[in-house]
């Protein structure tokens, strides 16, 4: 299994980084499909192909940890991508 982590320190308060989050994970879903649902304090990503990933708002800081099975591996460099794009337009705005 491989695994993937994007960390950022960002200036926005919890609120802030709940929407970041959910901003984050619509875009997954939109580009790749899959869904997501809450867990607590965090989200849960799924999809088919064996990708899984745990997203973290707190305040001053977004974690995301993906978990990538056999068949999802060769998508490592575009989820990667896409999720510092999503981050970076979203910080950068």
């Amino acid at each position: 299994m491989s695994k993937l982590n994007v960390c950022r320190q960002v200036d926005l308060d919890q609120s802030e980084c709940n929407d970041l989050a959910q901003q984050l994970l619509e875009k997954l879903v939109a580009k790749f499909g899959g869904s997501y649902a809450p867990d607590g304090a965090s989200y849960r990503y799924k999809h088919t192909a064996g990708v899984n990933a745990v997203v973290e708002p707190k305040e001053g800081e977004l974690n995301v940890d993906v978990k990538l099975g056999i068949m999802a591996r060769k998508f490592a460099p575009q989820l990667e991508k896409e999720m510092n794009r999503a981050l970076d337009e979203h910080l950068n705005a």
